[in-house]
């Protein structure tokens, strides 16, 4: 049993505080939602560590950092596994069944070695949620909470459907993501890898020729000429690298540890053309799928905000949401918050206002994350539209400027003989 102290208003609207055991967080409540409270906020007290346990858990924790990229699993095998499990479990199969068909099927190693150990925990007698919770690098937790809620009130094929439609989205958002930026770069890759070529191989040949003309060259050739020369002196090269991996290193490190750092790059990818409006509807589409689903599993307001400020990387959407997690025990409307931070478009405050009003914000959430994951696909299928042709131009630019820089010369020397 676990330990927790909680908040609540009862029937005539008194706000009430006390402490109490149960075995998990939804359990727990469950019983004060029996009770008739509401406005309830539940926080588990857990017990002091000694010192030696933290360096344990330390060491631990660094041991599987280590080795977490080994052991990591892709978000589409999580989504494989979830649709398997929610399909057995519907047709009325048992979970320990379910979960022994599905591991004889998975190909990743590591996965199928978690499986098995949880398969064994459920036949030893613990809770299908609990025997996730130990590999929370590939459950997460609104993975697990759902699991939880689903055991709890009887009905987790339902909640499993709302987690695989959930996990199709979020892949929806990142395969997005990923062809928004895969065409781009791959088109700027190309291009640096030919002028590249074209500096390493074909410049000297010209350097040769015009060198024995005895002629004063453009000032557009004698750039390339310079840069050419830059480039084949072997030094000049390992600078750059050594350049380039110390500003890799001094942006992780900046990254990790220096706020000001973090919130200058967030408000720049923001404020991006296109790709700002991108980052912004794909945020808000994953925040608001999340809140949906853990609403329906029961989990307190702020809580739900604690969970969602970890769906981004970005600075602004954290620091907000973790703002609204501290101010909604306080009273104020969900709404009204969302409306105070400036991060998020004012539809998002006016649509959650709705919901509030209506009662019924669990839908509202759903219709939220559906308008912006559609939102997000509109702008995404746009930009893919513009930039092909625009990086096709781009590079033509780059190539035949390159060409016409070597060839001027050649065009002066026909000009002055004509």
């Amino acid at each position: 049993m676990r330990n927790f102290t909680y908040q609540a208003k009862d029937r005539v609207r008194k706000k009430i505080k006390g402490s109490f055991q149960a075995e998990s967080m939804t359990k727990a409540r469950v019983l004060l939602r029996n009770k008739g409270l509401s406005e309830i906020t539940i926080k588990e007290l857990r017990p002091a560590r000694s010192s030696a346990s933290l360096r344990g858990a330390k060491n631990k924790t660094s041991f599987n950092f280590a080795f977490s990229f080994f052991n990591s699993i892709s978000p589409l095998v999580l989504l494989v596994f979830s649709k398997k499990l929610a399909t057995m479990i519907r047709s009325g199969l048992p979970i320990l069944d379910s979960l022994i068909l599905i591991q004889s099927q998975t190909e990743n190693k590591a996965f199928a070695k978690a499986l098995q150990d949880i398969i064994n925990s459920v036949n030893s007698g613990v809770s299908f949620s609990a025997a996730l919770a130990k590999y929370p690098r590939y459950f997460d937790e609104v993975y697990r909470n759902m699991i939880e809620a689903g055991e709890v009130t009887g009905k987790l094929d339902i909640f499993l459907d709302r987690l695989v439609e959930g996990l199709e989205r979020m892949q929806t958002i990142r395969s997005g993501i990923k062809s928004a930026l895969f065409y781009p770069m791959t088109l700027v890759l190309v291009t640096l890898a030919i002028s590249a070529f074209m500096m390493i191989k074909v410049v000297p040949t010209f350097v040769g020729i015009y060198g024995n003309m005895g002629v004063k060259l453009p000032g557009p050739t004698q750039v390339i000429m310079d840069i050419s020369a830059w480039m084949l002196d072997g030094w000049n090269m390992l600078a750059l690298m050594i350049g380039l991996l110390l500003t890799y290193a001094a942006n992780g490190i900046l990254n990790k540890y220096s706020f000001l750092y973090k919130r200058a790059i967030s408000t720049i990818l923001l404020k991006l053309p296109i790709f700002g409006n991108i980052i912004i509807k794909a945020s808000i589409a994953r925040m608001s799928l999340l809140m949906a689903n853990l609403f329906v599993a029961g989990i307190s307001i702020d809580e739900i905000m604690r969970i969602a400020s970890r769906t981004t990387k970005n600075i602004l959407f954290v620091g907000a949401m973790q703002r609204i997690s501290k101010e909604i025990v306080t009273g104020k409307e969900l709404s009204t918050l969302f409306e105070q931070e400036t991060v998020f478009p004012l539809e998002l405050s006016q649509l959650v206002k709705v919901g509030e009003k209506t009662g019924r914000m669990d839908e509202m959430l759903t219709s939220i994350a559906k308008y912006y994951l559609e939102e997000f696909e509109t702008v995404v299928k746009g930009l893919t539209t513009v930039i092909e042709p625009l990086m096709i131009v781009f590079i033509g630019l780059v190539i035949g400027m390159l060409v016409i820089a070597l060839y001027l010369p050649i065009f002066n020397a026909g000009d002055a003989v004509g």
